[in-house]
């Protein structure tokens, strides 16, 4: 059993179902085959239980956590260099939306 982790990312986010989550994990998901073409991060989980899962496409700016890190700070250039590229590989990898900063708890269970 892990720890409660919040997880901050900038880029896109996806709702998924039992069997999308399946190819997510499986590597054979189409969004997280276009990111890893693009340079892209991905990352999934659930808030908890019972939860529908998620999938994030982007940039992983941290992990907060009991077993991650405890602390992250990150200049406003860094901040600006990872909007900029990330909205650029997304668009170039076909990805449709408008990429955001998602703050996302991931309760243990």
């Amino acid at each position: 059993m892990g720890a409660d982790a919040f997880i901050a990312f900038y880029g896109l986010r996806y709702s998924l179902t039992d069997a999308e989550m399946e190819a997510v994990e499986e590597n054979t998901d189409e969004r997280v085959l276009a990111a890893k073409r693009a340079k892209l991060q991905t990352y999934s989980g659930r808030l908890t239980d019972g939860q529908p899962y998620f999938l994030f496409v982007g940039t992983r700016l941290g992990i907060l956590g009991v077993q991650n890190d405890s602390e992250r700070s990150l200049d406003t250039t860094f901040v600006e260099h990872v909007m900029r590229d990330t909205a650029a590989k997304l668009s170039s990898a076909g990805f449709q939306g408008v990429p955001q900063l998602h703050l996302q708890l991931e309760a243990q269970y």
